[in-house]
């Protein structure tokens, strides 16, 4: 694949998603930093950088130290909180709002006004933007809201050229989706719930996400902007 010249940053890299995405950026030997509130483990061979993307100033002062030109970015970080309306309190509603709604804006704010001309930027968001769900309705509302986020920042960016696009994964086998099937009763039957949904039968593993991150950033993806893929194995259309 081709790719713009520059530095590739990828938020929430120590882990599932993000840190498949980081991996295949290395493999494409592309110059990649990893960021993520959390210290990753000595088997990522990129830079990492412990950033909190709920704090203004953590990203203002990541962002200024950045020395290259950014080609990409994905934002990968982010939680899901599961609970009805009934079930679902204040704080848990909050704190979804604050990682995965306001982490998107001051992400871009901070480090996608920062990318070059004709770059790109992917926001990963979920298939559940477009699914109703009565187990994880306010996670879908923020998800639905980084697709809304996208389209305006495509409008936005749209004088440099740089093409802003959604990934909305579907279930994947990541270490905070295993962790809601941990909490359930049940994790087998709850694990088999989840991919009984699915045409195909199975849950995502990172890498095939991270192979469609790739190439939402890629030349290849040169015409792709605005756009929200989904990525569900087919879940959306049954």
């Amino acid at each position: 694949m081709r790719f713009q010249s520059g530095v590739f940053i990828v938020t929430g890299g120590s882990s599932g998603i993000g840190r498949a995405i980081v991996n295949r950026l290395h493999e494409e030997q592309l110059d990649v930093i990893s960021i993520d509130i959390t210290p990753s483990d000595q088997s990522l061979t990129t830079p990492h950088f412990i950033v909190d993307v709920t704090n203004e100033q953590h990203l203002k002062n990541f962002s200024d130290k950045l020395k290259k030109p950014i080609a990409g970015l994905v934002h990968a970080a982010g939680i899901q909180l599961t609970g009805d309306i009934a079930t679902m309190n204040i704080e848990d509603m909050q704190r979804l709002l604050e990682i995965n709604v306001l982490g998107s804006f001051l992400v871009a704010k901070h480090v996608g006004t920062k990318i070059q001309d004709g770059g790109s930027a992917v926001f990963v968001a979920s298939e559940l933007a477009f699914i109703g769900t009565s187990e994880s309705p306010v996670y879908s509302a923020t998800k639905g809201a980084i697709v809304a986020f996208v389209r305006s920042l495509a409008v936005s960016w749209k004088n440099r050229k740089i093409r802003v696009n959604a990934l909305c994964p579907g279930a994947t086998d990541t270490p905070l989706l295993q962790r809601i099937w941990n909490e359930s009763p049940s994790p087998e039957k709850a694990r088999r719930a989840d991919e009984e949904l699915i045409l195909l039968n199975r849950c995502a593993q990172p890498d095939e996400i991270a192979s469609t991150a790739i190439f939402m950033l890629s030349e290849e993806a040169s015409f792709v902007n605005g756009h929200s893929l989904i990525a569900d194995g087919g879940t959306v259309i049954w």
